[in-house]
């Protein structure tokens, strides 16, 4: 009685004797693959927590221009008026015409129904001469425009009203504040440490693994290749 041939599949398996034989002989290759991703994800953590700690983005600085009145109801110049000359000439010609300045970015802010516009501005601490000269720069020509629209509408106050329906009140724009200086209402996070670091040992465990595999891998082809040419 003839018996059927023996399986031989068992040959060619992978027992988990044999891996863990690999990552023994491999063993510095996986160590130092594993080192190396979790130092890396240290370091990244590191560096992260001290951007966000010295960073350029600490403080808030606002400025508050309060628009004059030339009758009890109406400004002197619309707020979006004001806006959009800020935005289109004078904010870049102020950048342009100091490196000091050419860094700094500002927000412009307003309400419906007020006459206060603010200007916002966000820099570290040790930018704070820079974002007063800013912001003065940027009110300065409205405030001096302003002024003279109220003097030509002093002088000439029966030829402004004809109907008599309002009556003038001239009321010249002033400066409220200047680089009020505030912390940020939201702080940027740094990166969850515990949980960077232990995704970086997770990855670093795979990768040591990886690394030894492929090194033995390399060998045994290295050694297969000296065998076929002898």
């Amino acid at each position: 009685m003839e018996h059927p041939p023996r399986s031989t599949y068992h040959d060619d398996e992978i027992s988990l004797v044999d891996l863990a034989k690999i990552l023994i002989y491999r063993r510095w290759w996986f160590l130092g693959a594993f080192l190396i991703v979790v130092l890396a994800s240290l370091s990244w953590v590191l560096l992260k927590n001290t951007e966000i700690q010295d960073g350029t983005i600490k403080y808030q600085y606002t400025t508050q221009l309060a628009v004059g009145y030339k009758t009890p109801t109406e400004l002197i110049e619309p707020l979006l008026s004001i806006e959009e000359q800020l935005n289109g000439a004078i904010i870049p010609t102020v950048k342009q015409g100091s490196d000091e300045f050419s860094s700094l970015n500002v927000d412009l802010k307003y309400n419906d129904g007020s006459n206060i516009i603010s200007l916002v501005t966000q820099a570290s601490e040790g930018q704070n001469r820079s974002v007063t000269d800013f912001h003065q720069a940027l009110i300065e020509p409205i405030v001096e425009r302003h002024d003279r629209l109220l003097k030509n509408l002093n002088q000439q106050p029966s030829s402004f009203f004809q109907d008599g329906s309002q009556t003038q009140q001239l009321v010249p724009s002033e400066r409220v504040s200047l680089a009020v200086k505030t912390p940020q209402t939201t702080l940027p996070q740094g990166p969850n440490a515990k949980l960077i670091i232990v995704l970086g040992i997770v990855l670093g465990g795979i990768v040591g693994v990886i690394v030894a595999f492929f090194t033995e891998f390399a060998a045994k082809v290295r050694e297969s290749i000296k065998q076929e040419v002898v």
